[in-house]
């Protein structure tokens, strides 16, 4: 079986599969059926509860990042401000920003807002992607405008992986 099937189409195979045996199937045959059966049943349901997650996890990236962005723009009136953060300080202005300034540094917000500029790199690289196939041969000057194309969606394919690993601006 090829392993670029998704699970809905290993699903269907497994459950065609279980249809198409016949009464003169062997017993060993008949069981391993069911199994599939079972076993695509039940990749049904975790690919369903995974996807359900995914939505999950996606809304709390992106309410973690509005919350961040907030937090980056009050760290950032406080320092233009002439406040100093310090842990622990009297000041209640200074140890809050120093507090600010942790929180912006949590890496798991930093990888979701990285992940989440990535992702937009990645689509406007497939966008660049599509448009370059949808030229026409007939294009004046198609060779230099497709290589300038492949060029630059290979720049950004290489960027949304420097942002994903933290390397970017």
């Amino acid at each position: 079986m090829s392993e670029s099937l998704n699970n809905k189409e290993l699903i269907a195979v497994g459950h065609e599969f279980a249809k198409a045996l016949g009464s003169d199937t062997p017993i060993i045959d008949i069981a391993i059926a069911k199994m599939m059966s079972r076993l695509a049943e039940r990749l049904d349901c975790t690919t369903a509860a995974l996807r359900e997650k995914t939505k999950q996890c996606d809304a709390l990236t992106a309410d973690n990042v509005a919350r961040a962005e907030i937090i980056g723009q009050l760290a950032w009136q406080y320092s233009a401000s002439g406040i100093k953060p310090v842990q622990g300080s009297l000041n209640p202005a200074s140890a809050l920003l120093f507090d600010a300034l942790e929180v912006l540094r949590q890496p798991a917000t930093a990888a979701a807002v990285n992940e989440l500029k990535a992702q937009g790199v990645d689509a406007f690289a497939e966008r660049k992607h599509r448009e370059l196939f949808s030229l026409h041969p007939d294009t004046h000057g198609i060779g230099t405008i497709a290589a300038t194309m492949s060029a630059q969606v290979s720049e950004l394919k290489d960027f949304a992986a420097e942002l994903r690993n933290g390397e970017a601006v």
